[in-house]
């Protein structure tokens, strides 16, 4: 699933910016919920940049990768949408618990008031 990364003779991973993007896109796709079928299928290829920017990658993985890409686009919006109704009922559950509190404290401000009086 991961980019093939290079190492030193020692073993250790050299990571590029290339390298470091990719990874980053990949968590940012887990994070918003792309299965991981999905994301090991986006990245059949490994990562594609270098190829591209040389002009050597077939439209064929693009063609794919861009599907994908459409359809978690579409579930994000789907979540967003999701999103904003729950945050609607949150604000509003707020709003109602700090109306009762402001309606309370002006019933005991009263009540003092009328036993001072």
């Amino acid at each position: 699933m991961f980019p093939k990364i290079r190492r030193t003779k020692s073993g250790i991973r050299e990571f590029t910016d290339t390298d470091i993007s990719f990874l980053m896109f990949l968590v940012a796709l887990k994070k918003t919920g792309m299965s991981l079928d999905d994301i090991a299928d986006f990245t059949k290829d490994g990562c594609i940049l270098e190829r591209i920017e040389s002009g050597e990658m077939p439209k064929a993985p693009l063609k794919d990768r861009l599907r994908i890409l459409k359809n978690h686009r579409n579930h994000i919006v789907e979540q967003q949408r999701e999103i904003e109704l729950l945050l609607h009922s949150v604000n509003k559950k707020i709003s109602f618990y700090e109306h009762y509190m402001e309606s309370e404290d002006e019933i005991v401000e009263e009540s003092e008031q009328n036993v001072q009086e």
